[in-house]
């Protein structure tokens, strides 16, 4: 069988990958695709409805690049595919206890990148928030830039954006090895064979042989998202409900809160996600069973601190993300693979970002360079990756 020849092969069709895809067929270049799911794919990590998007970052600064990035190219891809992806119309609040250790560096980044945002305590806050238990030592911070991405919505817009611009895509086959194929590069798959110059490897959850074969630990980390009904009519479905976040890490307590949620998408129940993860699994090729001490965290938080929800949840979904062991993504050239970049591992908190970290790839896979500062997700910083002509995929 003739292998299909092609400009770029991406590897994995899923958050990253799409964009990934989607940026190197408006560069005019052929584009195959391949999943091992198929595509869009019922396991993958976008998953859940819905992510949240912010611009004054917990997580660092050092983001702000990506972020600024990925807000332009989603609405970017919103005007061309006529979908609403990014809706920052009630923007982001965040709940902290006021002593906090978090609370200090995230409105540190936020100044330092000149991000408004806007701090409220007691019945100010309440007054602002009514859907929410408010404690007198309780800080809000909101981020008018915030709010969220419709994730499977903007995953679906990408893929038929490049499909229209050419790409083409394969799915339900699974990628085994990147491999020499005269001085380019040869794709195969337990299926067919794929050779092209260039080699975006992005395959979500499925990276964990890959990272290994560069010296990096994958962590497969699923995660449990629930939904809960509305208790009292217009809660949580004013056109400038924000996205929340609560943070509570008071000494003492032993139900310290950690959960995130969403305005209603259907005027019936609000997505409430714990940060309460499952044991690692080797990978997400099947459904994972949830059980119902993995919801309990969540429950008596929206006890607790959302009485306008049931606190019984009526959907459940259960997602997963790869984490690596500083907790950033990877995104570089594979070492002694000219051509061929790898981008994964991006820990739970890459979704918001994947429309520029889909650009990023695609950058430096076809140029060699990004204007993109990305020094922080290089896959050299842990050490193990050695020079090879060859990459074992699964």
């Amino acid at each position: 069988m003739a292998a299909l020849e092609t400009d770029v092969v991406v590897v994995g069709a899923g958050s990253v990958g799409s964009m990934a895809a989607w940026q190197a067929a408006a560069r005019g270049l052929r584009v195959v695709g391949i999943d091992r799911f198929s595509i869009p794919g019922p396991f993958s990590g976008y998953g859940g409805e819905s992510r949240l998007f912010r611009k004054v970052y917990v997580e660092g600064g050092h983001y702000a690049p990506l972020l600024d990035r990925a807000e332009a190219l989603w609405r970017e891809l919103e005007e061309r595919s006529g979908a609403s992806l990014l809706h920052t119309a009630g923007g982001a609040v965040t709940i902290y206890d006021e002593h906090n250790p978090a609370l200090g560096p995230l409105l540190a980044a936020g100044e330092a990148h000149g991000y408004p945002h806007e701090l409220l305590r007691g019945d100010e806050a309440r007054a602002r928030y009514p859907e929410h238990v408010i404690r007198d030592g309780d800080v809000t911070v909101f981020d008018p830039a915030g709010g969220y991405l419709s994730s499977e919505r903007a995953v679906v817009a990408a893929l038929a954006e490049a499909e229209r611009l050419g790409a083409a895509f394969l799915g339900d086959r699974k990628a085994l090895v990147v491999e020499p194929h005269g001085d380019r590069w040869l794709v195969r798959t337990d299926r067919d064979e794929v050779v092209a110059d260039r080699v975006i490897l992005s395959p979500g959850t499925g990276a964990g042989a890959l990272l290994s074969s560069l010296g990096i630990r994958l962590g497969i980390r699923p995660q449990v998202l629930t939904w809960f009904p509305v208790r009292e009519p217009g809660a949580f479905t004013r056109e400038d409900q924000p996205v929340f976040m609560r943070r509570s890490e008071e000494e003492g307590r032993a139900d310290r809160a950690r959960f995130y949620g969403f305005p209603s998408a259907d005027g019936f129940t609000v997505k409430v996600a714990g940060s309460v993860y499952m044991d690692e699994v080797p990978s997400m090729e099947r459904p994972i069973a949830w059980d119902p001490h993995h919801i309990d965290p969540v429950r008596s938080w929206v006890r607790e601190l959302l009485p306008s929800l049931v606190p019984d949840p009526v959907r459940i979904a259960v997602c997963a993300d790869g984490y690596t062991e500083d907790g950033d993504g990877v995104v570089g050239a594979v070492p002694g693979m000219p051509g061929v970049v790898v981008a994964a591992g991006f820990s739970g908190h890459g979704f918001k970002m994947a429309s520029s970290l889909g650009a990023v790839a695609a950058e430096l896979a076809l140029d060699g360079a990004t204007a993109t500062d990305v020094w922080f997700l290089d896959p050299a910083r842990f050490g193990g990756a050695e020079p090879r002509g060859s990459l074992a995929l699964g």
